[in-house]
């Protein structure tokens, strides 16, 4: 008797769960797929593995939305809230890829790897004995970083040498520069590069105003926030930034989200701490994010002027959740707009790019022209100037005459495996080898092997074309790798960078003009 009751009762109990199952929406998907995945382990046995069909899954999930959104693993969320903390466990080094490893771009004096006497332009190509070579900056940090008082063993080559260098370094907790260099230029405007928005910025740049600035407010000129590939970083520091140089009650940036209850507009408060001083922006594709919010801030606030190149265009907002085993998702959430109703991203269309803010002043930036960035790639630049940075940095000054070093760049670079081909080549030597397959006429062959020798020669005559660029480059690298960035900067950028100029240039016209102006 009470067997059949018990029974009856968890059939009720089974039909009112697969009722409950299939009437909410969300529980009945995950039941599909549990189900799916058992269907997929019995019949598939040997190619089941629940793990990357789950992330094949959720990749696909992720791949409707946009290409901000994403998953991230327990050790890539953990660096983001690392990075939202201001500072991070690690050796004190940046790098980009290289074909050995990891070329060493810049090292902190105050860190581990400078108190060791690791240098600009050493190639890491072993961590804890595991190859580099290969991996992307971004898969070699997780072994370059760690907990605080952990210890990495590296293995270095240095200037082409045969025989490897070896460290044993304990990292440190090291707080994010965000600006790595802030001083007068010759006519008294105050230069400030900034390279991210990540935590602390915000404290970063009052103390540079408080030093630098206040000191001499009465005969700088105006300030140059260089913002040239700032990728942004957090909302809260680009409305805290932008809050400094407005007046009270200018829109800063408006959040427009998915639900009514996030939209909300920021506003000054607290009045422009620089009394109205003339403010330019320099910008290009790679300022985006946070970076955008500023400058477009100042821009359609009719406070600062911008210069160089139409920004990313990024428009939108992520935001970060944990998912209680350690990972977590990165999910736009909304969109941001200016002054005007200004938004970079039009609500009405489902796009995850947008048109970017366009500059005041246009200017070419050199080092995105193709053979520039495929010369930078080599990383031969960094890896002359930092062998001979002795004969670089004590030879002759930068001027109009090539200094000799030049043309020893040019022999070291033949030396190599670097060559040059334009797309204008590429393309005129397919199109010759489709004629002659085709069996086109020989005068037609022989004007195109007119235009492929006319391209080739072309391409031979990079180096001479792009000569200023390549000397510039060299000297700003040597003197970075012998006495560190900050000088690298006061003698070898600020004084030759064409977009610097012509920001000083405005700040000093616009500092007349609101001169003659007053009764």
């Amino acid at each position: 008797m009470w067997g059949l009751v018990f029974f009856f009762g968890m059939i009720s109990v089974v039909a009112g769960l697969t009722v409950f199952i299939l009437t909410d929406r969300n529980l009945y998907y995950q039941y599909r797929l549990t189900s799916s995945l058992e269907l997929i382990q019995h019949f598939y046995p040997e190619a089941y593995n629940a793990d990357s069909l789950m992330a094949l899954a959720r990749e696909a999930v992720f791949q409707t939305l946009d290409r901000y959104s994403g998953y991230l693993d327990p050790r890539e969320l953990d660096q983001v809230t690392e990075e939202f903390s201001g500072s991070y466990a690690g050796i004190g080094i940046t790098i980009v890829a290289h074909q050995q490893g990891l070329l060493v771009m810049s090292v902190r004096e105050d860190g581990p790897a400078g108190r060791v006497g690791i240098s600009t332009g050493d190639i890491i190509i072993r961590a804890d004995s595991v190859s580099l070579a290969g991996l992307s900056a971004h898969q070699s940090t997780f072994l370059l970083r760690g907990p605080e008082g952990s210890v990495v063993a590296i293995d270095l080559v240095r200037n082409g040498m045969a025989d490897t260098l070896s460290f044993t370094l304990s990292r440190e907790k090291l707080k994010l520069i965000h600006i790595p260099f802030a001083g007068l230029t010759e006519h008294n405007a105050l230069y400030i590069r900034i390279i991210d928005f990540e935590a602390g910025l915000s404290e970063e740049l009052s103390a540079v105003l408080d030093s630098v600035l206040m000191p001499n407010r009465d005969s700088v000129a105006g300030i140059i926030f260089d913002l040239r590939g700032n990728p942004g970083g957090l909302l809260n520091e680009a409305i805290t930034v932008s809050n400094m140089f407005l007046e009270e009650g200018t829109l800063i940036v408006g959040i427009k989200g998915r639900s009514h209850w996030q939209n909300v507009g920021y506003k000054a408060t607290g009045g422009d701490i620089t009394n109205g001083l003339p403010l330019v922006a320099i910008v290009d594709r790679g300022s985006a994010s946070a970076s955008e919010i500023f400058s477009g801030t100042l821009k359609y606030a009719a406070r600062a002027v911008l210069i160089g190149d139409t920004t990313f265009g990024k428009g939108l907002v992520q935001e970060y959740k944990g998912l209680g085993d350690g990972s977590g998702i990165r999910l736009t959430t909304s969109r941001y707009y200016f002054e005007g109703g200004i938004f970079l991203n039009d609500p009405a269309l489902p796009l995850d790019s947008a048109h970017g803010i366009a500059p005041d002043y246009y200017m070419e930036f050199v080092e995105r022209e193709d053979f520039p960035r495929q010369l930078e790639n080599t990383g031969l630049l960094r890896e002359f100037a930092s062998k001979y940075r002795d004969e670089i940095v004590m030879g002759p000054k930068l001027s109009t005459a090539s200094p000799p070093w030049f043309a020893a760049f040019v022999e070291y670079a033949r030396g190599t495996d670097f060559e040059y081909e334009s797309e204008l080549t590429e393309v005129a030597r397919l199109t010759e080898e489709y004629a002659s397959l085709s069996n086109a006429s020989e005068s037609t062959l022989r004007a195109i092997g007119r235009i492929v020798n006319l391209a080739a020669r072309e391409d031979e005559r990079q180096m001479e074309a792009y000569r200023d660029y390549i000397v510039r480059r060299l000297y700003q690298i040597a003197v970075e790798s012998e006495y560190g960035i900050t000088r690298a900067y006061r003698d070898a950028i600020i004084p030759y960078r064409p977009d610097i100029h012509l920001a000083e240039k405005i700040l000093i016209d616009s500092l007349h003009t609101s001169t003659e102006s007053l009764p």
